[in-house]
């Protein structure tokens, strides 16, 4: 049995991985599309192919809930049109066992779904935003891994640490006269932009004026014109685009801070609902292997799959969204729709082949 098993497991990837590679394409070509128009004198095509490639990964986890749907759908179907699996279920394979062959395959999707929305989805799109970076204004330098570089006129500022809602840490501004002589330093732990100025916190302040060293201490300051908002904008690090440990220590620092932290939980734990999802689309094609259901044609299967896929991305989008809105617990706004997937699973395998079928599934 242990060769059959290999054998279904390997028709449904091999469907998923296709279906996968077919929406990546197209995405990808759509934001190649919009990244063209963009092209100009200091952004030119190589870098948008450039820009478009490095954000496949994040592409890839995006669409891999609904490829595996489709994918395990037309494989199944497959199956199924060429009676294999009625041979199958013919040599004692039961339907209970078709479901744990389809669960223990889509162990490896959640694993690398995990794997890609963990490591290479948030590099790459990092790694992407670098690219518009050194597009965007030759004052930005994200060259150095240790902090941001940025020239405002005669002042150099380092950025240690930026994060979203115009929050930086651990700045320093170096300012110098028109002989580039350094006139004055200061160093901040912390600011924040609040109603049109940069409010600093615990500021050491060192000038050097009059070849004199004076330096002053202070524990809250206001500067109308301190960083670029345009260049801020560049440097802002979104939700997808941090990895558990970034989004798990800026939830603290906003909670710790009695800030609105509640976009980027869900975002921490989509990053566990997401991969489960996957495995609950393996539930549901299971009805597309009942009797009642194999009469129907190939092509007819594959449009039913899309419409549900697209159908089941929408419906997690809007869940996602709506759980934002009407101030639902990020915890249950993520995980919202897999329970509700689960459920439809559940109905649709009772309806079609029974509670025992369940029963028999729990007890395995």
């Amino acid at each position: 049995m242990k060769i059959l098993d290999k054998y279904i497991a390997k028709q449904i990837l091999s469907a998923i991985f296709s279906v996968l590679g077919i929406l990546i394409i197209v995405v990808g070509l759509l934001d190649l599309v919009d990244e063209i128009k963009k092209v100009n004198n200091e952004y030119p095509i190589s870098l948008a192919f450039l820009y478009v490639i490095l954000n496949i990964p994040q592409n890839i986890y995006e669409v891999l809930p609904i490829a595996t749907l489709m994918g395990s759908l037309i494989g199944l179907s497959k199956l199924s049109s060429t009676s294999e699996l009625n041979a199958a279920k013919s040599s004692g394979l039961s339907f209970s066992k078709i479901i744990l062959i389809t669960l223990k395959t889509g162990v490896i999707i959640v694993i690398l779904t995990f794997l890609i929305g963990e490591f290479l989805a948030p590099k790459g799109q990092q790694l992407a935003n670098n690219v518009k970076n050194l597009t965007e204004s030759t004052r930005l330098s994200m060259k150095n891994t240790d902090g941001i570089w940025i020239k405002s006129q005669n002042s150099f500022i380092h950025i240690a640490k930026v994060f979203p809602n115009k929050i930086v840490q651990e700045v320093s501004l170096y300012r110098f006269n028109e002989k580039q002589q350094l006139m004055e330093s200061i160093y901040s732990e912390e600011g924040h932009y609040v109603e049109g100025e940069w409010i600093m916190k615990n500021i050491t302040s060192t000038s050097f004026k009059n070849k004199e060293v004076e330096i002053t201490n202070s524990e809250l300051s206001a500067f109308e014109e301190f960083i670029d908002l345009d260049l801020f904008d560049i440097m802002i690090i979104k939700p997808n685009q941090m990895t558990l440990m970034q989004l798990r220590t800026y939830i603290e620092y906003l909670k710790n801070n009695s800030m609105e932290s509640k976009n980027y939980e869900l975002a921490f734990w989509s990053k566990f609902s997401i991969p489960l999802s996957c495995l609950i689309m393996f539930l549901l094609t299971t009805p597309f292997v009942h009797s009642s259901i194999r009469s129907a044609s190939f092509g007819q299967r594959i449009f039913l799959g899309i419409l549900t896929g697209v159908s089941l991305f929408l419906f997690n989008q809007t869940v996602n969204k709506l759980s934002i809105i009407i101030d639902i617990p990020p915890f249950l706004g993520s995980f919202l729709p897999v329970f509700i997937l689960l459920l439809i699973s559940f109905y649709i395998i009772n309806k079609f082949y029974g509670s025992k079928v369940l029963l028999k599934l729990f007890l395995r």
